[in-house]
């Protein structure tokens, strides 16, 4: 059997096509996403970027450095000393007793905006130079030079140990999160005051921070950090303005200490909005310095990742989901969680270490991905679904709808799922009708998997086998029903067993089927349909049937010839003899049609490749005396080296040929001919036997090959009707046809189309 159908060019199927042209849309939609994703990631002014800096500054806080001291100018400094500004002889008798106690250094977050040309003034430039260590801010406007505040300053310029800006940035919500280390008009930047204080602590540092910011003719900028803010747990140790002036504080608490000077209280305007107000509100100027200078002591300043690199980082994290989602797409939701884990601890642990890098972007990407993803993948299964819903609808319907699914009213997919329940119902359906089918077949049903694993098997298989099926393998129970033992103990497949008719352990003739149960589309067996038909009361039928056959050949026909005998030697003494020999005969005749006709419709055929001009010359042989002793003479158009073959039974088909020619003998007057002519076509072999007798009545033709029915131009002829009968049977069982052409008085052709067989 042949199990595999095999096609020289296997086609796509639609959902393959579908697949193939979902992966040319998401190539293409990655060549877009990705660099929309490097683009938001060059995009400082991103929404997102800063309140996940802030998030995440918070999971990352930097430790306060012991060595750092502020000395406020806080609310009960002004109570004592008076409002704001004091005289410069204050300020130079804290930079006295600070210096005494031998600080590292001394910054002022305090801008001597006043003039310092008096007595005071130059106090306060004296008691800097002899300090050694203070240094001073200078404050400029980006739009242009420092300007007019620096010449107040000069005495102390002198002095100071060095000079620094304390500008800080505000981002575009107003926050400060950053800071310049270096900025000024070109050709005199000046670095951050905390910087400064940063080179006294004994360290060789190099400036973190890009060398080059963006900047504009009159005004440049480099070296941007964001400002390390400590939690809001952690306060730098401070002690008051006032407590320092009355020598409260002890030398041993100075000694050694970076201290910043400035003002906390509220109402003197240096106070700034920064990631911390949200719980412990504005920010003393001092403080962002204080922070500044902590993360430069610890190694903690946060610089922002090149450009390049943190388009880089949050593109790989998107192109590797793009390409996850094609590979893994029922991970899809978990891979984009995944993936935004990752991107934001990534940007946590660099945090950590000092760089920022916003995954805003990157987020953005991912979940773009996994929604773009989503909505074509839906949309893909919407389009196939339609289309193989609309398949099924046009589909026969073994058994009528129950309902019909609503018309969509714009929402596609509700019209999907309506399609879908429907369909589903009425596969269900239909199951449940194959299956109550299957169980009433009058035949032993089973179908099976490819393995030849039973799934269905209805009521008579039940019987046959005597147990339950379901699950048994086939070829086990075939062998334990009695079916021909395997071969060297090799179970066969299902393909390879033999579909031949055996008696079972029960004595019980079965006709094995077998077929396998291929899908609409493709060439492989989705499982196999076996069937088992119990032939035992057929085959006992037949031989009884045989038995009679035997009977009326032999046994009934013996009798017959002896009387036959007797009556040949007696022959003529007596008129009754001749009545009596021609009722024996005619009861011989009858048995010998009713034998040739039982074995046409019998099963016992024996085909087997044969010439047809052998069969017709076996036929004009055994026909040839009859029609000389009546004077009909016999033309054929064949010879013995024609070799027109086909496919044949010789014995029953040569007796069907005589019967023919026997009946145009029969019914022709002397000295007329009966012609047999031949031809091929279309693969057909036609014989055409004419005759010269009295024809056929039209009205008769009909009937002409039925049995035991006898016509009016039949008069004075011996028969029975059955010789007709017996020709049509056999040609049929050959599967060919025979029918005839008569009219009355110019004779009939009976005309036997036989299967040729090829050359």
């Amino acid at each position: 059997m042949k199990l595999w159908r095999k096609a020289e060019k296997r086609q796509p199927t639609r959902a393959q096509l579908l697949f193939h042209g979902l992966v040319r849309e998401w190539l293409l939609i990655g060549l877009v996403l990705l660099p929309f994703t490097a683009y938001l990631s060059l995009s400082p002014g991103l929404a997102l970027n800063n309140p996940l800096y802030d998030s995440l500054r918070r999971l990352a806080p930097v430790p306060v450095d012991p060595r750092i001291l502020l000395v406020t100018i806080d609310a009960p400094s002004l109570e004592v000393l008076g409002p704001w500004p004091w005289p410069r002889s204050v300020h130079a008798d804290l930079i006295g007793r600070l210096s005494a106690a031998q600080p590292a250094a001394i910054l002022f977050d305090v801008i001597f905006s006043e003039s310092g040309k008096d007595a005071d003034g130059q106090r306060l430039a004296d008691a800097v130079c002899k300090a050694g260590n203070v240094l001073l801010p200078i404050i400029g406007d980006s739009g242009g030079s420092p300007g007019p505040p620096q010449e107040p300053l000069s005495p102390l310029l002198k002095c100071a140990k060095g000079v620094g800006h304390i500008n800080v940035e505000a981002d575009n919500d107003g926050v400060v999160r950053s800071v310049y280390l270096r900025e000024g008009p070109p050709g005199s930047t000046l670095p951050q005051l905390a910087w400064l204080a940063f080179t006294l602590s004994g360290q060789a540092p190099t400036m973190p921070g890009l060398s080059q910011a963006p900047s504009n003719v009159r005004w440049h900028q480099e070296h941007e950090i964001r400002v390390p803010f400590t939690s809001e747990a952690e306060h730098f140790p401070s002690v008051s303005y006032v407590s320092v002036l009355r020598g409260e504080v002890p030398p041993e608490s100075l000694r050694g200490r970076l201290i910043l000077i400035g003002a906390t209280a509220y109402g003197m305007a240096d106070r700034f909005v920064t990631p911390l107000s949200s719980t412990v509100g504005t920010t003393a100027g001092v403080e962002i310095q204080a922070d500044v200078l902590n993360g430069l002591l610890q190694g903690r300043s946060i610089v922002d990742l090149p450009g390049w690199l943190a388009a880089l980082l949050a593109t790989s994290l998107v192109k590797l989901l793009l390409g996850l989602l094609l590979y893994r797409p029922r991970y899809a939701l978990w891979m984009t969680l995944a993936g935004m884990a990752v991107a934001l601890l990534g940007s946590w642990a660099l945090l950590r270490l000092g760089h920022w890098w916003s995954p805003a972007a990157c987020l953005i990407g991912l979940l773009l991905s996994y929604l773009i993803w989503n909505w074509r993948r839906l949309s893909v299964i919407l389009a196939y679904f339609g289309w193989e819903l609309a398949r099924l609808d046009n589909e026969p319907k073994v058994l009528p709808e129950r309902r019909r699914a609503p018309a969509s009213k714009g929402d596609v997919l509700q019209g999907r799922i309506f399609a879908l329940e429907q369909a589903v119902s009425r596969t269900r359906d239909t199951r449940r009708f194959m299956a109550d089918g299957l169980e009433c077949l009058p035949v032993a049903t089973l179908i099976t998997d490819p393995q030849g694993n039973i799934l269905l098997a209805n009521r008579v298989a039940r019987d046959v086998f005597g147990n339950d099926l379901v699950g048994e393998n086939l070829v086990e129970q075939l062998a334990d029903l009695g079916y021909p033992p395997l071969h060297n103990g090799v179970r066969p497949a299902l393909s390879a067993l033999e579909l031949v008719e055996f008696r079972d352990i029960h004595q019980r003739s079965l006709r094995m089927e077998l077929a396998p149960l291929l899908p609409a589309e493709g060439d492989f067996a989705l499982g196999w349909l076996l069937s088992l038909t119990d032939l035992s009361k057929e085959r006992e039928a037949q031989q009884h049937r045989e038995t009679m056959l035997r009977f009326l050949s032999h046994d009934l026909r013996a009798p017959h010839s002896a009387i036959l005998a007797l009556l040949d030697v007696h022959n003529g003494e007596s008129p009754v003899f001749a009545q009596i020999e021609q009722q024996v005969r005619r009861a011989l005749s009858l048995t010998e049609s009713f034998v040739q006709l039982a074995k046409a419709e019998a099963d016992g055929y024996q085909f087997q490749p044969t010439l047809f001009a052998m069969l017709v010359m076996d036929a004009f042989d055994q026909v040839a005396v009859i029609a000389q002793l009546k004077g009909i003479h016999l033309v054929h158009d064949l010879d013995e080296a024609d070799e027109a073959m086909v496919y044949a039974d010789q014995s029953l088909l040569t007796r069907a040929l005589f019967n023919v020619l026997e009946n145009a003998i029969k019914y022709s007057p002397s000295g007329t001919t009966v012609r047999l002519r031949h031809a091929s076509a279309q693969g057909w072999l036609e014989c055409r036997i004419s005759d010269q007798g009295p024809g056929i009545a039209p009205k008769d033709l009909p009937e002409l090959f039925s049995q035991y029915r006898r016509f009016d131009s039949a008069q004075g002829s011996d028969g029975l009707g059955l010789g007709l009968s017996m020709v049509k049977a056999v040609v049929e069982r050959h599967g060919g046809r025979i029918t005839c052409e008569s009219e009355l008085g110019k004779g009939s052709t009976f005309i036997l189309q036989l299967p040729q067989l090829d050359d």
